[in-house]
């Protein structure tokens, strides 16, 4: 190693990373509310205007508006070729960005180019397999189709069942649009699951056992973040968590420490460092019983 890295570089680096996951999120929900204005065009535009009306511009209740409701083949495809499609290469963009800010962070530590290649490789399985299962589902359109099929059902008049399905799918005042709503719920927290993901790749190729809760705190840090932030901890410590404490706010289902770390959306990170660097942060830590593996 021609120059050891320092704390304060790997936290600039550490830093760095965590802003382009919190840019990556951010344009998500921008992007997403972009998408969502395409999709509300159609439903308003073409997609209601093609049914059935009586002289009271109200929704008429009839098989074939149900039908057409029911198959919805034109909606399907939008929002398979055209809103998934841009969401996916969206994805794509950010997870390669990610990659390359996580791939920045250790390349004071140098790992070979083989151990590199290698967690890149996991880098695009993650992301493959995140994304088959982000868009493998029609909960988008089928929202839709609920909402219309309501309206013929209940003869709505064409005006407010328009106003319905704008709020629906743009969002109101505050709310998330459907886009946004899904994909906050759906995406928001992978983006930094993947990050956490390579960091333990990288962390074991590279027999880092210790690391710094990077992050800061405001407002709404929850206790367990708050009350770790800025300290270092060994390997077996960080594990403990997935246990002890047994909950807290926010934590998910079947948390994975490593990959979840504080739950849902929290925007911490396990910056892994050497135990010479460790030792520096605090005098009195115990070498890792996974120093020896």
């Amino acid at each position: 190693m021609d120059k050891p890295p320092t704390i304060t570089d790997l936290n600039k680096r550490g830093n760095k990373r965590r802003a382009t996951v919190k840019e990556a999120q951010k344009g998500l929900i921008k992007k997403s509310g972009i998408l969502q204005r395409t999709l509300n065009a159609y439903v308003i535009n073409e997609l209601i205007q093609s049914l059935d009306k009586d002289k009271d511009n109200n929704l008429k209740n009839t098989s074939e508006n149900l039908k057409k409701i029911n198959k919805a083949a034109k909606l399907k495809r939008l929002i398979k070729n055209v809103i998934n499609a841009a969401l996916y290469d969206y994805y794509i963009k950010e997870f390669s960005k990610i990659t390359t800010q996580t791939i920045n962070y250790f390349s004071p530590f140098e790992p070979t180019p083989q151990a590199v290649e290698r967690i890149e490789g996991r880098a695009d399985t993650i992301t493959a397999g995140f994304l088959d299962e982000l868009f493998d589902n029609n909960q988008i359109s089928r929202s839709i189709q609920q909402t219309i099929t309501k309206g013929i059902t209940s003869n709505q008049n064409v005006t407010d069942i328009k106003s319905v399905l704008t709020d629906q799918i743009k969002g109101k005042n505050d709310k998330l649009g459907l886009l946004q709503s899904y994909h906050y719920q759906n995406g928001f927290n992978e983006l930094q699951a993947q990050a956490r993901a390579l960091d333990n790749e990288f962390s074991k190729a590279l027999g880092l056992n210790y690391a710094i809760y990077q992050g800061g705190e405001k407002t709404t840090t929850r206790d367990f973040c708050s009350n770790r932030v800025g300290g270092v901890y060994t390997r077996e410590e960080i594990l403990q968590w997935n246990h002890t404490p047994a909950t807290w706010s926010g934590r998910m289902e079947n948390n994975d420490i490593l990959i979840d770390l504080g739950g849902w959306n929290c925007g911490h990170k396990l910056g892994w460092i050497t135990y010479e660097l460790a030792k520096r942060m605090n005098p009195a830590i115990e070498k890792s019983k996974y120093d020896n593996d």
